[in-house]
């Protein structure tokens, strides 16, 4: 892979990876506009853009999550090297190939049908706005990439060299705000160390945040399990002459589990996996640690083995939707799009079937709101 010279990829379409803007949508996005409701500015941007579904896909999310925004000042940046790339998205005609992930009802809502072609509404055309950029030669942050709440540079760093990638996740970070977020694909960054960037596990996959260190999580190693002590009961005390000790308790298999979210939070992922097997060696019918394992697999670029534990994950738990739904963005990046359809179908099912109030583990949203997220 070359470090220096640009490498032009223009293979995207609308709301691609429906597992990451899963996460956008229920998790990431949300949370930015409420943390950004006292200054009302939002700065995103999408980075290797392309032709630019990618950037209107931001904007589309944006328009749903904040519809009401006319004192907000919003902008979403789609950069891109290739120029011919980024004049085919400030047109905003787009063939069928674009949409084949994307909801119907969005493309109903957001575009008009014109001949072999869809164009996008002017709302939403006019929300994004699109320039050149070399993210390995050009110096940034600058005038115009800079403090950026959220920054998407997804199947872009898997062309760079080792050199490349470590120049461009610097001056990425560089370009966030505190608290902002970079969203690379699966594994992009894997084993790439970048200072002033932690990684946040979520259901969808990891995610960059420039922030504070989160606390250390308790050590675990592979070393004998640690003890909690507790008095034994008053019947069953040594008289006062006898040696007194404590009783050893290991860790149970939720507290296993919990390290092992730890560990995953920052970045340590041998341990999580090793803290999972624990886990299961005390409880192995348990479908959360198969869950964590499926998603420690995905950032190894292990996807066969992931999709075994996501298999597994619902024979055991089968109204699990974060299992169904990662399932599902699993073949979409494999482009059996008419698995991955049938699965986020059967997650549509699963929460409509809940009461609208109850709370989706680990989205914190409710049924009613990722039902009409899944239906669209």
């Amino acid at each position: 892979m070359n470090d220096r010279a640009p490498i032009i990829n223009n293979e995207t379409y609308f709301f691609r990876d429906h597992g990451q803007f899963d996460l956008l949508r229920l998790r990431l996005l949300p949370e930015l506009i409420e943390r950004r409701r006292h200054t009302k500015t939002l700065r995103l941007w999408s980075a290797g853009c392309s032709s630019g579904e990618e950037a209107y896909s931001l904007a589309m999310l944006v328009d749903m999550l904040l519809p009401q925004r006319d004192d907000w000042t919003i902008l979403i940046l789609g950069g891109d090297i290739d120029e011919s790339a980024l004049a085919k998205a400030r047109h905003g005609h787009y063939g069928p190939w674009s949409f084949r992930m994307a909801p119907s009802s969005l493309q109903q809502h957001y575009f008009q049908h014109q001949g072999d072609e869809w164009t996008l509404i002017e709302r939403i055309r006019s929300m994004v706005s699109f320039r050149t950029i070399n993210l390995i030669e050009e110096a940034f942050p600058n005038a115009q990439w800079r403090d950026m709440d959220l920054i998407l540079c997804r199947n872009v760093f898997i062309y760079f060299g080792a050199t490349a990638v470590a120049a461009v996740a610097d001056k990425l970070t560089a370009t966030l705000n505190d608290g902002g977020y970079l969203m690379t694909a699966h594994t992009e960054l894997i084993g790439h160390r970048v200072p002033n960037l932690q990684s946040r596990l979520f259901a969808e996959g990891v995610v960059y945040q420039r922030a504070a260190p989160v606390p250390m999580p308790v050590p675990f190693t592979t070393a004998p399990l640690p003890v909690r002590t507790v008095p034994p009961p008053a019947a069953t005390r040594p008289a006062p002459h006898a040696p007194q000790g404590p009783s050893p308790i290991a860790p149970s298999a939720d507290e296993l589990l919990a390290s092992a979210h730890a560990f995953a939070d920052r970045g340590e992922y041998n341990q999580a996996t090793r803290a999972c097997h624990h886990a299961l060696a005390i409880a192995p019918l348990a479908p959360q640690p198969h869950f964590l394992l499926a998603q420690l697999a995905q950032l190894k670029g292990d996807v066969e083995q992931a999709r075994q534990l996501l298999d597994k994950t619902l024979y055991l738990d089968p109204i699990n939707v974060a299992a169904t739904l990662e399932l599902a963005a699993l073949y979409e990046s494999a482009e059996n799009l008419s698995r991955a359809q049938t699965l986020r179908r059967a997650a549509l099912d699963i929460v409509r079937a809940l009461p609208g109030d109850a709370v989706i583990d680990p989205y914190e949203t409710t049924a009613a709101e990722m039902a009409q997220w899944l239906a669209q």
